[in-house]
């Protein structure tokens, strides 16, 4: 068995309407075709607040964040790939951003996406990030 790691970011802007609009991606691959948040991992030398900032500034050019330290949501879960199975650890911080021009990595990206809620709900490929949407939604909004 390995252990993997990973952090995601919940990117969100207030749009014209006070509505949360969510930062989507799409990355690029050969194998396919999800839409999701921001993600990275994190170098060696680096902790995950470094490599978040860093990974998002590379991928999507937006410096001028706000996290919100005191939520995060984690999903654990476990695949097989060739002959190990790995244990995957997920991590999502929430970050507010204001509202600047979104550059995408061309090496890394496709296509970016603001959407507010509902939109992401349909936008986004996977359940679990359907599902950690829904609660980073309501935890933004009890913030209030």
């Amino acid at each position: 068995m390995e252990n993997d790691a990973s952090f995601w970011i919940i990117a969100y802007k207030k749009n014209e309407y006070d509505e949360n609009e969510y930062l989507l991606i799409n990355q690029k691959s050969i194998n396919w075709n999800f839409w999701w948040f921001p993600k990275w991992h994190a170098e060696n030398w680096e902790d995950w607040i470094t490599a978040a900032k860093r990974e998002f500034l590379e991928e999507v050019w937006i410096s001028n964040v706000k996290l919100l330290w005191e939520k995060s949501f984690i999903n654990k879960y476990s695949f097989k790939n060739w002959e190990k199975t790995i244990i995957k650890t997920v991590t999502y911080r929430i970050w507010k951003i204001e509202n600047q021009e979104v550059k995408i990595q061309e090496e890394e990206l496709n296509w970016y996406k603001r959407a507010n809620y509902l939109n992401a709900q349909k936008i986004l490929t996977h359940k679990n990030n359907k599902e950690i949407l829904e609660h980073a939604n309501e935890y933004i909004k009890s913030q209030k």
